[in-house]
């Protein structure tokens, strides 16, 4: 029994530890604490708001945390998943932060915007601020190692749960404008594919015209521009002897006639002389 348990434990164990760093940007918990951290220090936060402000934190990066490579190149899907868990987040505070606070956090753009990328990399802002990771100005929070979500919206309908439990924590003014990131935004946080390299072209700019004709070459021998049709010269008359009055064609005689020996080729000569031997030789046999 005593092993069953220690097995579970130890399952539990891995699988929060790979839930905390399925992010490219990090670990969840180590990300989340140092945001609150920053956030109680320039804010002035008590521990009620410090402790619930790390569970919403939290929340939010392990709910990016799938979307974070096509945040990181601009991917239309990805980003409006990411907009709509910041506006959640950063409803959830209206009811964790007074009025006041509220007001100094919008101004400040590493807590309301946390995330931005650079060459298809996801950031944190607040890094940029204090670039010194391991200094932290509190303890970590009441339930830094044992928090895995519990208070996340998923779990009550998609109703805050910071909203339900605010009169029992809380007595402060809320913040009660619309506190959305505006759509003109997206551009400071993710910039879009880049064009190419092709050089910007003016707004009257025209392609030149075409010239009409083809310009001489000045090294080719023997040119000669283009004829139009009307400037063709005349055809060459015909000189067909047929069509002459005066002409009468001889007529072929029937039988060729025979060649004399003197006229006769040697070739034939010799053939005709071999042809009278042959007929001489067979005449005397007989005989």
């Amino acid at each position: 029994m005593r092993t069953r348990t220690f097995i579970l434990c130890l399952l539990a164990l891995c699988l929060s530890t790979i839930r905390g760093y399925a992010s490219g940007l990090g670990d969840f918990r180590v990300n989340a604490r140092f945001l609150t951290d920053r956030m109680a220090f320039e804010l002035h936060l008590n521990s009620n708001q410090y402790n619930d402000l790390y569970e919403i934190n939290y929340d939010f990066l392990c709910n990016i945390g799938p979307y974070v490579s096509g945040i990181a190149v601009a991917d239309t899907r990805a980003m409006d998943a990411y907009y709509r868990y910041l506006d959640e987040r950063n409803d959830d505070l209206r009811w964790v932060l007074s009025q006041a606070e509220y007001v100094r956090f919008i101004d400040i753009e590493y807590f309301f915007r946390p995330i931005y990328a650079i060459n298809n990399v996801c950031y944190l802002r607040v890094y940029k601020i204090y670039p010194n990771r391991i200094h932290f100005y509190f303890r970590p929070p009441r339930h830094y190692l044992t928090y895995r979500g519990g208070h996340c919206r998923a779990h009550f309908g998609g109703v805050s749960y910071y909203r339900r439990n605010y009169p029992a924590r809380y007595h402060h003014p809320v913040y009660s404008r619309p506190c959305r990131v505006s759509p003109q935004m997206r551009p400071h946080d993710f910039a879009g594919p880049r064009p190419g390299n092709r050089p910007p072209q003016k707004p009257n700019w025209k392609p030149a015209p075409r010239p009409d004709r083809k310009p001489v070459s000045v090294g080719r021998p023997n040119y000669r521009p283009p004829q139009h049709s009307e400037h063709k010269p005349q055809a060459r008359p015909s000189h067909n002897p047929h069509k002459n009055p005066g002409f009468r064609p001889q007529e072929r005689p029937t039988r060729r006639p025979e060649v004399s020996p003197d006229k006769m080729r040697p070739k034939q000569i010799r053939e005709k002389s071999n042809i009278k031997e042959k007929e001489r030789k067979s005449l005397s046999k007989r005989l």
